[in-house]
């Protein structure tokens, strides 16, 4: 198992894909999941710098489990050498997690999500 110490002496640049059409521009789920949002809300500076993620955002958005794992992941630094977001992207993904936490799926909202995940795997 790696750790985060360990994970530090890996080379990702070496793991990462080819970009695809998806990483470089909006899919139609990106464009429609912008366009539910609230304007104030709506991180047009993530999605014109990093349409992959929107569209990442777009599969997972009915999913509160993955969501929330995603959002930490971005908002987290696990490697201990990634740059970072540019300081208006890190303020749109926070305030697209509240808006997500709080009116998408609020926390009484939840109930019972997780049960039909865990079965939807399940089936799978």
């Amino acid at each position: 198992m790696l750790t985060e110490s360990s994970n530090r002496g890996l080379d990702y640049s070496k793991t990462r894909h080819t970009p695809g059409k998806d990483d470089l521009e909006l899919s139609a789920a990106g464009q429609a999941l912008l366009a539910s949002i609230e304007e104030s809300t709506r991180p047009k500076e993530l999605a014109a710098a990093f349409p992959r993620i929107v569209n990442r955002m777009a599969s997972l958005w009915k999913s509160p489990r993955q969501m929330d794992r995603y959002f930490e992941d971005l908002l987290t630094d696990t490697r201990g050498s990634r740059q970072g977001f540019a300081l208006g992207i890190l303020m749109e993904l926070s305030t697209l997690k509240d808006y997500y936490q709080t009116k998408v799926f609020p926390p009484t909202g939840r109930e019972g999500v997780w049960d039909a995940e865990a079965l939807a795997r399940r089936k799978l």
